[in-house]
């Protein structure tokens, strides 16, 4: 069988790790790896540092190594960021696709795309526990309104040029190596340094009266390999637990693992200035039916992991 080749953009964020040890796990696979810093960490992949609005420099790379699956993940993916600079995020999230799909459309046409969206696609306001892709999608935010555009913009490559993209619709998801500007990663690394006698007994906190869809990142990087294996192109499939799990419950689980009595300390500037729905899940019948994917990883051994790996990375820090 031949060997196949996949690139990833956003080498060097969060996801990408998690997600080469999925692809090389088959054991037939080579990954190449793309993003905007001069190195990466990754030492598995050959890498190469490439703007994502260099189309013709990814086409050359689409046609030398001879891709055949590209998983797209680079974009802004903060949703604060893309609130503070709009222009640079709507660049960055649509028109870093559209360089991507002509890359693929000129260098490699028959190669298979993984677009990454975002459940801010449906919107804020929304309340449900069986959200499926065919509610209509009313973002809300600037990072909202980046991601369905971009995933409009893939449709139409597969309607005029019959490329073959998919597309996700990702709720939140979290793991070991998340920054700590994302919630659980962030009250993680909280505990962990009380845990460690660093900070006092005191976690800071913005709003906790919601209930989230979270994901363990290595079952998000396993629905999207499965997605460009078995799923349809054309299709948005919605990347999610579908369980909404009160943020509390986050926060009790984390604290606990600190060992110590904690008190919990609201800050103002953690409060988000925009409406979030206070309870979302999605349905993700359609990726289980089409993949046969199932998450197998529960969040409790996921909040676990990520406190056990702040503990390592901040005794190593000193």
């Amino acid at each position: 069988m031949a060997s196949s080749v996949s690139l990833i953009t956003g080498a060097c964020g969060f996801v990408a790790p998690h997600l080469v040890k999925r692809i090389l796990a088959q054991g037939d696979a080579s990954v190449i790896g793309i993003d905007q810093w001069p190195k990466c960490e990754i030492p598995s992949i050959e890498y190469h540092q490439i703007d994502l609005l260099d189309s013709s420099a990814l086409a050359q790379l689409l046609s030398r190594a001879h891709v055949t699956r590209v998983f797209h993940l680079a974009g802004i993916s903060y949703l604060p960021d893309a609130d503070a600079t709009p222009r640079r995020a709507l660049e960055t999230n649509i028109i870093g696709t559209v360089s991507v799909l002509d890359a693929v459309h000129n260098a490699s046409p028959s190669a298979r795309v993984l677009a990454v969206g975002s459940s801010k696609e449906y919107g804020s306001g929304i309340q449900g526990e069986s959200l499926p892709e065919t509610h209509a999608a009313n973002p809300t935010d600037f990072y909202g309104i980046s991601k369905f555009a971009a995933e409009l913009l893939g449709q139409q490559y597969v309607r005029q040029y019959g490329m073959d993209v998919r597309f996700t619709r990702s709720f939140n998801h979290t793991g070991p190596g998340q920054s700590p500007r994302f919630v659980c990663s962030d009250w993680a690394r909280q505990a962990a340094l009380i845990a460690l006698d660093k900070a006092a007994p005191s976690i800071q906190v913005g709003n906790i009266e919601h209930d989230i869809d979270f994901s363990d990142v290595r079952d998000v990087v396993d629905a999207y390999y499965l997605i460009l294996e078995k799923g349809e192109a054309g299709e948005a499939y919605n990347v999610c637990s579908g369980r909404p799990v009160p943020l509390q419950l986050v926060l009790d689980r984390v604290c606990a693992r600190a060992g110590v009595p904690i008190q919990v300390v609201k800050q103002e500037q953690r409060l988000r200035s925009h409406t979030a729905s206070p309870r979302l899940a999605g349905d993700n019948a359609k990726l289980r039916r089409h993949t046969g994917w199932a998450p197998k990883i529960p969040l409790e051994q996921t909040l676990d992991e990520m406190f056990d790996h702040w503990v390592g990375a901040l005794r190593s820090a000193g």
